[in-house]
């Protein structure tokens, strides 16, 4: 073969290696739009919706400072025994022991915070309503995500007066405790009670206490998606920047080496 069929062929496969190229580069940016916007959209899709029919609030304080409040969504319509008593315990109290006074106990990271216990604030006491415990109503309701609220217990049939919020979706939990709310504002506030200092057995090394409890006016009921919340564009956005912005470094790389092999592609035609 000639030195100058043999450049020609060379040149015609470099060609059509960078056409293929250039194709891959521009699917593969298409498919990364496709992806974000797949992505932006899943991230709110919703579970089941369940119907609020109560609110309750839980003032809190760390080591003697507001730090927020948490209002729950109750979801009275799927589990209304469980509901009831954690409304009654939260505004009117069992022997006039309400929440308010009472501390966060436990705290997991990527877990979940527990609290409740009205009786010795350690964890130990277990009282409702209905007595000392009370079964478990159903387990219809998943722990699907952060902010479910979901009623402790020692077993199977011994929901008292504890209740633990998770900080993110713990489905291993399913069909073991009871999910009865929902923080339909305030989860800010539980994952700064999430990251607090603790000790070797998860509890805090400076109290956060709820200062106050009670119930929250409820014009009408209202539904509640399962899996959803408080996920805007920005709290997306500053979630995914980084691996976003990684993705994007990396395209545009291959958008500068693809231009510069173009460039040098011309010249030598």
């Amino acid at each position: 073969m000639s030195s100058t069929l043999f450049l020609a062929v060379r040149q015609q496969r470099y060609q059509k290696s960078s056409r293929t190229t250039f194709s891959l580069l521009n699917n593969y940016d298409e498919e990364l739009s496709l992806h974000f916007w797949i992505s932006l959209y899943s991230s709110q899709i919703i579970g089941q919706e369940y119907k609020v029919t109560h609110q309750v609030f839980l003032d809190v304080e760390h080591d003697n400072k507001p730090i927020g409040k948490i209002i729950i969504g109750l979801f009275g319509e799927v589990v209304p025994r469980t509901v009831e008593n954690f409304r009654i315990i939260a505004m009117d109290g069992i022997g006039e022991k309400t929440y308010t006074g009472t501390p966060f106990h436990r705290v997991i990271d990527r877990f979940m915070i527990q609290g409740g216990d009205i009786l010795f604030g350690n964890g130990s006491g277990s009282v409702s309503i209905y007595g000392d415990t009370f079964e478990d109503e159903n387990f219809i309701i998943k722990h699907s995500g952060a902010g479910m609220v979901s009623m402790a217990n020692a077993g199977p049939d011994t929901n008292g007066c504890q209740f633990f919020i998770t900080t993110m979706a713990t489905p291993w939990l399913d069909g073991k405790h009871v999910v009865f709310g929902k923080v339909v504002k305030g989860q800010d506030v539980v994952h700064i009670i999430e990251h607090v200092k603790r000790d070797v057995e998860d509890k805090p090394l400076k109290p956060v206490i709820i200062v106050r409890s009670g119930w929250m006016d409820l014009p009408k009921p209202y539904m509640e998606p399962e899996k959803y919340y408080e996920l805007t564009f920005w709290a997306w956005l500053k979630a995914g920047w980084f691996p976003l912005s990684f993705s994007f470094l990396i395209l545009g790389f291959f958008h500068y080496l693809m231009s510069k092999l173009n460039e040098l592609s011309s010249f030598r035609d």
